[in-house]
């Protein structure tokens, strides 16, 4: 099935962008995927350790409470010395590598015995965890606040269980002190990564320890934050969120320890536990969108191109409907022969000049050869095998009859196609209808007839009028010399005065002959190139039309021509007819005008025509005549009303107009284009 071109330029389009969409969705709902699988992996491993560090902590605090009840059950009893300086404390606790230091306190919080030397006397008194152990019934230990050790100058805290006497009363305390960095030894020669975490938090929000990274830390007051109501909410659990502390997003797991009444907590930061997928999704996201890039830069190429093709096409369909326009317009149309197969391409103007349907464009030469007259075969068929023998293009004129039944006369032309190998098997041809031209060279013909009878009846009015007084002032002339000469004896003054009649006569005679050879020159066909300088053409016009015309006589006429309109490409004689017409109808229009006056100009216009202007001040053009250049349009009293009709034939052959407009002196005015002849303009001009 054939999609259109515009359906494709449009689909292609949205197809590449669902395309380049469906494979985004697709990245990232994998790149989703990934990230949550990871997530996932990484709480599970989370939890895993934060159970190890809850059993890890649980450990350290049981060795603590271990050792703190072996101490009260067996030194519990001990006395401070006389000077109040607490005794060494001999004892394998007191080894243990795990506590800082170890301090055995009356009940009045005198330090006893102290596994660290002191030389002076020392007391626990005002340390809150020895309130409450006082204050306490039961027998649970109490941990201290982390605070920097006075001895050692260690971050620690104390461990702190309560001596019990006889009588279950309050006889002292244990206290153990452990540096804060023996709680954060979990991870002691393992990888720990920047945002990595681990804390031991109390239930009241104290930190006792917390390592970042390879920072240790404690003290931070976290009550009421995320951390410790997730612990309230779920004791054991994992979740996600920022730190209270420095607000990096984490994933969270916590175990409780109740019985020393603290939680640990273990976090990974996502973008740790992340940073592969991350990497992994900036090189999939890279190839993606170069992916994307290429469907893109394809699609638009593919586009770009079918938009070029259907350009290119409509240029095309535009430019063969000029062409066929142009052939209807110029009865002109085109033909290829297949000289192999003996078949015949016609164009549609062909077709329409034979009356075929353009669907029938192919036919063989034969059935071609049908539709011209025996005698125009054979000269079609001449001119083909001499076309195919010289290899040059050949034309020849012959007589057809057309679709619409009339007889037409063509002009065909056969271009030969000569192929790589010098052997011709394509012809090219054109047809033309050239019966208007023919008719119109006829009518040129006629209209040239009529135009050298129109100047022979000017030659004979010319000789009429304008003979008649030189060859009678000659007469008169030869007679006063005759009767001078018939003296019997001339004086010398007689002779001076023979001598002037003779003279004057001659000169009279001489003038006459100059009147005849002027009146020649019009009616003359003398062949030359049709070029000739308008100002002789206007001068002679006006001598001609002051003879041949009276009223033109009478008129003051006047010549305006720009310089530039020099030279005309038409027949002298013919442009001067055209002339002399129109003089004379303005000098009809003048009868009874008071200042007579015929104004010839002429001005250069575009295109290499110059415009000629014959205006007048008389009495305007005839009422009620829609065409004055009809014939028989505008006729007056002395003519047969052709003139004006002659003269635009006259015009119209050489390709101007004629038209008729309104004077600026007040009566009408007619204008017609000439061909300038730009040549002979260059010749002037330099």
């Amino acid at each position: 099935m054939h999609v259109p071109a515009r359906w494709v330029a449009f689909l292609l389009p949205l197809a590449t962008v669902l395309v380049c969409a469906l494979i985004w969705v697709a990245a990232v709902q994998t790149t989703k995927i990934h990230r949550g699988n990871l997530m996932s992996d990484a709480a599970r491993e989370n939890g895993n350790r934060a159970i190890a560090y809850a059993h890890f902590i649980a450990g350290v605090f049981d060795r603590a409470d271990s050792a703190a009840r072996h101490l009260a059950r067996v030194h519990g009893g001990a006395a401070a010395t006389g000077d109040g300086r607490p005794r060494a404390l001999i004892d394998s606790a007191a080894a243990e590598p795990l506590f800082a230091r170890i301090d055995i306190a009356d009940a009045l919080g005198r330090v006893v015995l102290s596994s660290a030397e002191s030389r002076t006397a020392r007391s626990i008194a005002d340390m809150p965890a020895f309130y409450r152990l006082r204050a306490g019934a039961g027998d649970a230990p109490v941990i201290s606040d982390p605070a920097s050790d006075a001895l050692s100058g260690v971050p620690a805290i104390g461990f702190a269980r309560p001596i019990r006497g006889a009588d279950g009363g309050f006889a002292g305390a244990v206290v153990l002190t452990l540096p804060v960095d023996r709680l954060t030894d979990f991870y002691q020669g393992a990888d720990f990564r920047p945002h990595d975490l681990i804390s031991v938090i109390r239930l009241d929000g104290l930190t006792l320890a917390r390592r970042e990274g390879s920072t240790v830390s404690y003290g931070q007051y976290l009550a009421g934050k995320l951390v410790m109501r997730q612990q309230l909410v779920q004791p054991n659990g994992t979740y996600i969120g920022p730190s209270a502390v420095d607000g990096i997003t984490r994933i969270f797991s916590h175990r409780r320890l109740a019985r020393y009444g603290i939680f640990v907590t273990v976090g990974l930061g996502t973008d740790d536990v992340l940073a592969l997928s991350y990497a992994r999704a900036r090189i999939f996201y890279t190839t993606v969108g170069a992916l994307t890039l290429t469907l893109l830069g394809g699609a638009l190429a593919f586009w770009l191109g079918l938009r070029r093709r259907e350009a290119i096409i409509q240029r095309l369909a535009a430019t063969n409907a000029r062409l066929c326009e142009a052939q209807a317009i110029g009865k002109m149309g085109d033909w290829e022969l297949d000289l192999t197969t003996g078949m015949l391409v016609c164009s549609d103007e062909i077709c329409r000049m034979h009356g075929r349907p353009p669907s029938e464009d192919v036919l063989r030469g034969e059935e071609a050869l049908a539709y011209h007259d025996p005698a125009s075969r054979k000269e079609i068929e001449r001119t083909l095998r001499t076309a195919i023998a010289s290899k040059r293009p050949e034309q020849c004129e012959v007589t057809a009859t057309m679709g619409d039944g009339r007889v037409a006369q063509l002009r065909i032309r056969m271009s030969p196609i000569v192929d790589g190998d010098g052997r011709v098997r394509t012809v090219l041809g054109t047809e033309q209808d050239i019966t208007t031209e023919r008719r119109h060279e006829q009518l040129r013909a006629e209209v040239a007839h009529i135009t050298r009878v129109e100047a022979v009846n000017v030659m004979a009015a010319t000789i009429a009028h304008e003979l008649s007084q030189p060859l009678t002032a000659a007469g008169n002339y030869l007679t006063a010399a005759s009767h001078l000469a018939g003296q019997a004896k001339l004086s010398l003054l007689d002779q001076e005065r023979l001598a002037v009649l003779l003279g004057q006569a001659n000169r009279q005679i001489g003038l006459a002959g100059k009147i005849i050879s002027r009146a020649r020159e019009m009616v003359s066909d003398r062949g030359a190139s049709e070029v000739a300088s308008l100002e002789d053409i206007v001068g002679e016009a006006i001598a001609l039309s002051k003879v041949a015309v009276p009223a033109a006589a009478r008129a003051r006429i006047t010549v305006q021509l720009q310089p530039d309109t020099g030279h005309v490409a038409a027949d002298k004689v013919q442009i001067q007819q055209v002339l002399l017409n129109l003089i004379r109808n303005a000098a009809q229009a003048l009868e009874g005008a008071k200042d007579p006056q015929i104004l010839v100009s002429s001005r250069r216009e575009r295109a290499g025509m110059v415009e000629v202007s014959v205006a007048d001040n008389g009495r305007g053009l005839p009422a009620g005549v829609d065409d004055i250049f009809a014939p028989f349009g505008a006729s007056g009293r002395d003519g047969l009303g052709i003139g004006l009709s002659i003269c635009r034939t006259i015009v119209d052959s050489y390709g101007g107009r004629i038209w008729n407009d309104s004077s600026a002196l007040g009566g009408a005015a007619i204008c017609f284009t000439l061909p300038l002849d730009e040549l002979a303009l260059l010749y002037d001009v330099a």
